[in-house]
C-alpha cells in the first residue's frame, strides 16, 4: 500500500514540475527600468527612443533636449551633460556602415580598436590611445550604429570624444530602442 501511494505521489509531482512555466524574463531582453520614452515624431523622424532618466546615475537629472533645425539632417539628443546621442540622416545610402568599419581598422596608427559588442549595423567598441600619456584616461568607449527607418538610413553615435563604460552602456540601451512609430 505505501508503495502504491510513493508512486502515486511521484507522478502527481512529475506532472506539476513538467507542467511549470518559467517566468524568467527572455534572456535578450533590455531592463528600461531607469529610462524614459521621447517621441521623435515632431523632430522630423517617425520614431521613438528611450533615454536615461534622473534614477540613472549619469547626470541625467536634467529634461531632455532634443536638438534639431526644421528640414536639417542633423540631432543631438542630450539629457545633463553626459549623456548625448547623435543622429544623421543619410537617405537611401546602403554602404555607411561597411565604410565606417572599413575606416575604423584601416590605417589606425593613433589608436588600439577593440570591438565589444558587434551586431547587424551596429558597433560597440573601445579606443585606446597608442602612447602612453602620463595619468590620462587613454580609452574611451563608442557607438556607431545605422538605422533604417522608412527607407531612410539613420546614423547613430555617441559624443566624437566617447564615453566612459557606464555613460556607453545607456546610449548602447537607447540606440536599441528605437522604434518606428505606428500610425
Amino acid at each position: 500500500m505505501k508503495l502504491n501511494s510513493f508512486v502515486v505521489l511521484i507522478f502527481f509531482l512529475s506532472f506539476i514540475l513538467l507542467n511549470c512555466k518559467s517566468e524568467a524574463p527572455p534572456i535578450n531582453e533590455i531592463d528600461y527600468y531607469q529610462f524614459q520614452d521621447i517621441n521623435l515624431s515632431k523632430y522630423d523622424i517617425d520614431a521613438s527612443i528611450k533615454i536615461p532618466d534622473a534614477t540613472a546615475g549619469i547626470g541625467a537629472t536634467f529634461m531632455p533636449e532634443v536638438i534639431h533645425e526644421l528640414g536639417d539632417y542633423k540631432w543631438k539628443i542630450a539629457v545633463g551633460k553626459n549623456f548625448e546621442v547623435f543622429i544623421e540622416d543619410y537617405g537611401d545610402y546602403p554602404y555607411l556602415f561597411p565604410e565606417f568599419k572599413k575606416k575604423l581598422f584601416s590605417n589606425n596608427k593613433y589608436y588600439k580598436i577593440e570591438i565589444l559588442k558587434e551586431e547587424k549595423n551596429l558597433l560597440l567598441f573601445k579606443r585606446t590611445i597608442r602612447k602612453k600619456l602620463g595619468n590620462v584616461n587613454s580609452s574611451s568607449y563608442h557607438l556607431f550604429s545605422v538605422i533604417n527607418m522608412n527607407g531612410i538610413n539613420y546614423q547613430f553615435t555617441n559624443r566624437e570624444a566617447g564615453d566612459s563604460k557606464k555613460v556607453i552602456d545607456f546610449v548602447y540601451k537607447s540606440v536599441k530602442s528605437i522604434k518606428k512609430n505606428n500610425k
